[in-house]
């Protein structure tokens, strides 16, 4: 029993324990809640992840490897750069051989060679060092994503459950083999980036090095050249030159054919795109003279003055193409610029073999071989006695026959004056080189030679080129207007003269880019103007260069150029009779105004003026306008409204005021008005705005006639009525599809007054209409022995 009570007070006394517990521990847990853990603990998120979770998570990972694998590609960007410093390692090589240790032994082509090509595989580094760059920076990037992935929780988590892989063993497998191909694939990208920046770099600095040397050997050349290199030629020749030196002569000619090479490797692209060019313009003219066969409209360009096409478009082709070489490659070596001449030259040949007159084409095939020997002259390396004999032989017979060809040109090529001008320059410089030569300043004779011949033989080519330009342009002009129906004679004479000076003025360029670089001269000049147009200057705060404001007119002049020349294109000569399409002419005037405005925009933007700038300049200038320039403004606003809200078009005839005539023009000042006796009337488009305007052909061209006539002879009105109808339906004037009206005024003992009203179709040719209406009448009321009097 005692024992009994005992336990009892035992086991009462543990439940007392354990309470006493519990209600601490509450108590302990409630005050934790009251000091702002609770409501953490309550929302907290303790639910484990599931097997679909896992699955997601190795699925958007498996994505991401397979991403980094594939753009750990490097591309065929990275494979070219390859290719290109192993062309240009072999090439460096060469270079640095002759310039380093035969510089004795370079002359002046040689340098200049060296130099261009030097700059080209400069310029080809840098293109080499932004595409590395670029491409490290994206395989970092994907490195850090690789990193990222690395230190994922949940797949880490994974990694640790032994479960967890036997469930997931297919799809972690997979992603182990992702994991292992785009790492290795990285790791090798990465690696050959490293390398290709490190093998860039050195090209780099040794390319630097070599240009730096070449440049000054040029500095130091000029004294070389214009020193005497050789005895006097009626000395006897002591100079014996050993076989070293023979042989260092060889080797710079080697090197230069090694440089010549990689251009030609390198400049592939540069040609594809003149074939490019020279494909276009044979698809233009083929489809203008298909169009015109077609509508049977080749006699329309028998009376032109064509030469060169149709019959010959696809040499003209050629002729474009290799005639503005040239502008595609300012800094090509004068190997280039020879091919594509003598490429040219093969082409003139054959398309002015049955185009010049007899004597001129045998002229020019002497001057064509005489090419041919110059330019094997120009590589003799140690001339002899004779060779320089045969040298100066060859400058006379180029004076001579320079001459003879410059007296027949006559009406046989196109532009005369420049033609004549390159001519006489030509001999001067072919005397010039006589003079070096026969004082041993040899190397000065082969360059005013090969440049003099070469200027006669571009100039030649070029005056081919821009008539062939010229006849390409009326082509188009003919073909556009036989596709409009007009067949209606042109003055084709001044759609020539309007284009003469762009064209001649592309010529020039062409020209002077070709014999500057045949002088040696060509990266000199060119520097020293880009130097002198890329200066900053300043006038007070605004800052300028003059090459911007030399841009700024020269986008504006172009502008202007094609805003005023685009109609012509669309067969528009801006003949007032020639208007048969109003919308098509308003369209045009569209067009010019946008090119307009296209063309300031551009000119502002590739001038660099700052845009405050601009802001305080339109700032003055409403000031301006303030003050006194209103009318301008109007005008201008009120010929923008013209031109879109279109109250009168281009060939409409129309009323102003008292002034009345067909619109000839709409511009951005003022409209002009040809009135019926040829005069061209000038009005402010403010004042057209201003005033009334009657538009006789805003929605049609018929104009109601009223003929007022005295008929005797026959008092049946129905006779005469029917009989005066039928005459006025007679003239191709009017439209017949609206009856004429007939009123009489009055009625007589033997007759009747009477009113005529019938619709003319043109109300241009009101007064044509009305006096062959007169005509019929007369004629046909008097067979009907009716007298009629108006």
């Amino acid at each position: 029993m005692r024992n009994r009570l005992l336990l009892c007070c035992i086991f009462g006394l543990a439940t007392l324990v354990t309470v006493a517990q519990d209600t601490s521990r509450i108590k302990r847990d409630s005050t934790r809640t009251r000091r702002g853990g609770g409501m953490s603990a309550i929302f907290s998120d303790s639910t484990a992840l599931t097997s679909s979770d896992y699955q997601l998570k190795i699925e958007n990972s498996y994505v991401v490897l397979d991403n980094i694998d594939n753009k750990s590609e490097l591309g065929i960007g990275i494979d070219l750069i390859v290719a290109k410093l192993a062309d240009s390692d072999s090439v460096l090589s060469v270079l640095k051989d002759n310039v380093l240790n035969n510089s004795q032994a370079l002359n002046l082509r040689n340098l200049q060679v060296f130099r261009t090509l030097l700059q080209n595989i400069q310029t080809d580094l840098r293109a080499h060092r932004k595409l590395l760059d670029s491409s490290e920076t994206k395989l970092n990037n994907l490195r850090n994503n690789l990193a990222t992935l690395r230190s994922d929780t949940v797949l880490r988590q994974l990694m640790r459950d032994s479960l967890l892989r036997i469930q997931f063993a297919p799809q972690l497998k997979d992603m182990r083999e992702a994991w292992r191909s785009s790492t290795r694939h990285l790791r090798e990208s990465l690696a050959t980036i490293n390398l290709l920046q490190t093998h860039t770099s050195a090209n780099a600095i040794t390319t630097s090095k070599l240009l730096d040397k070449v440049n000054n050997l040029l500095n130091t050349s000029a004294t070389r050249i214009f020193g005497k290199e050789y005895n006097y030629l009626w000395e006897k020749d002591t100079l014996d030159i050993s076989a070293a030196t023979r042989s260092s002569f060889y080797k710079a000619v080697r090197g230069e054919r090694k440089a010549l090479d990689y251009y030609f490797k390198d400049s592939g692209n540069k040609r594809l795109f003149l074939l490019l060019i020279g494909i276009l313009f044979f698809i233009w003219i083929f489809r203008s003279i298909r169009a015109l066969r077609r509508l049977n409209g080749m006699g329309a360009i028998r009376e032109m003055e064509f030469v060169y096409l149709p019959s010959g478009y696809i040499v003209s082709s050629f002729v474009i193409m290799f005639s503005i070489a040239p502008l595609f490659d300012l800094h090509a070596p004068s190997a280039y610029i020879e091919s594509m001449q003598f490429l040219l030259l093969i082409i003139l040949t054959i398309i002015c073999w049955k185009k010049w007159p007899r004597r001129l084409f045998l002229y020019w095939i002497a001057m064509v071989l005489l090419y041919i020997f110059f330019s094997f002259a120009h590589h003799i390396i140690d001339p002899s006695f004779w060779q320089r004999s045969w040298f100066i032989i060859l400058n006379i017979l180029s004076v001579v026959f320079g001459w003879l060809f410059l007296t027949r040109l006559k009406e046989n090529l196109h532009l005369r004056g420049f033609l004549r001008f390159v001519i006489i320059l030509h001999n001067i410089m072919n005397i010039l080189a006589i003079f070096f030569n026969l004082f041993g300043r040899f190397s000065l004779a082969q360059i005013f030679g090969h440049a003099a011949i070469f200027a006669f033989t571009q100039a030649v080519g070029l005056a081919v080129f821009s008539k062939i330009c010229m006849e390409a342009i009326l082509l188009q002009i003919v073909t556009s207007r036989i596709k409009r129906g007009v067949t209606t004679h042109f003055e084709f004479q001044h759609v020539l003269t309007s284009f003469r000076r762009p064209v001649l003025f592309l010529v020039v360029i062409l020209w002077l880019i070709v014999f500057t670089t045949n002088l040696n001269i060509y990266t000199t000049v060119l520097n020293g103007l880009i130097e002198f147009l890329e200066a900053p200057r300043s006038i007070g705060n605004a800052s300028f260069t003059i090459g911007g404001i030399l841009l700024f007119f020269l986008i504006i002049w172009i502008a202007h150029l094609l805003q005023k020349y685009v109609g012509y294109f669309f067969g528009d000569t801006g003949n007032d009779d020639e208007i048969s399409n109003k919308g098509q002419r308003s369209r045009l005037l569209i067009a010019r105004l946008i090119l307009l405005c296209l063309g300031y925009l551009l000119a502002v933007a590739a001038s660099g003026v700052p845009v405050d700038k601009i802001t305080i300049v339109l700032g003055a200038l409403g000031v301006g306008i303030g003050l006194g320039l209103q009318n301008i403004v109007n005008n201008f606003v009120s010929g923008i409204i013209l031109i879109f809200d279109r109250p009168l078009q281009i060939g409409d005839v129309v009323e102003i005021g008292d002034k009345s005539g067909r619109v000839r023009e709409i511009g951005l000042r003022s409209s002009t008005l040809l009135t019926q006796n040829g005069a061209e009337v000038i009005i402010p488009n403010g004042d057209i705005l201003s005033q009334q305007i009657v538009n006789w052909t805003l929605t049609n061209s018929q104009q109601r006639l009223e003929i007022d006539l005295t008929v005797t002879g026959n008092t049946d009105m129905e006779v005469v009525s029917a009989t005066i109808k039928k005459a006025i339906l007679q003239s191709k004037y009017i439209v017949t599809t609206r009856e004429p009206q007939i009123l009489f005024t009055k009625v007589m003992e033997d007759g009747f007054e009477l009113k005529a009203f019938c619709w003319s179709i043109d109300v241009a040719k009101s007064a044509e209409a009305r006096s062959e209406i007169l005509l019929l009448l007369h004629k046909q009321l008097g067979a009907e022995n009716i007298s009629v009097s108006f």
